[in-house]
């Protein structure tokens, strides 16, 4: 197995991704938070290779960050909540599978996974649409 590559921070622009964009929405010695379209991403300042300020606008900063190669950042985002009778969750993500084989590929993916043996005889995965509901299982 290949180790990882690690890029110094110092790395030239052609080597990094391209600076994240969005608005200062707080700094300190610690932390940098810049919002962007769908939230607000907060990163330890260790990890922040270059911040640049784009423009001042109404009193908002529009900043670009740099940051290092395998930095880890919280994301958060808003959205509107109802209240109702059971807790607060989120909906799982949807399947990328669209059709059977994809369903069969990502099935036979996940059963290698968790060392599952396939049956013999077995057809592998099953798509079902019932009441409305995506269903897939293994057979």
């Amino acid at each position: 197995m290949t180790d990882a590559v690690h890029l110094p921070a110092t790395a030239s622009s052609r080597d990094r991704g391209p600076a994240l964009r969005g608005l200062l929405v707080a700094e300190s010695d610690r932390d940098i938070s810049v919002r962007v379209e769908g939230g607000t991403w907060t990163f330890d300042r260790n990890d922040v290779v270059r911040l640049t300020e784009d423009r001042v606008c109404a009193g908002e900063r529009q900043v670009r960050v740099d940051i290092r190669p395998g930095a880890t950042a919280d994301f958060t985002r808003r959205m509107r909540v109802d209240l109702v009778d059971r807790p607060i969750t989120l909906a799982p993500e949807p399947s990328e599978a669209l059709d059977d084989e994809e369903l069969a590929r990502a099935t036979l993916s996940w059963a290698t996974k968790l060392r599952i043996a396939e049956r013999g005889g077995a057809t592998g995965a099953t798509f079902t649409f019932r009441d409305g509901i995506n269903c897939d299982s293994l057979d």
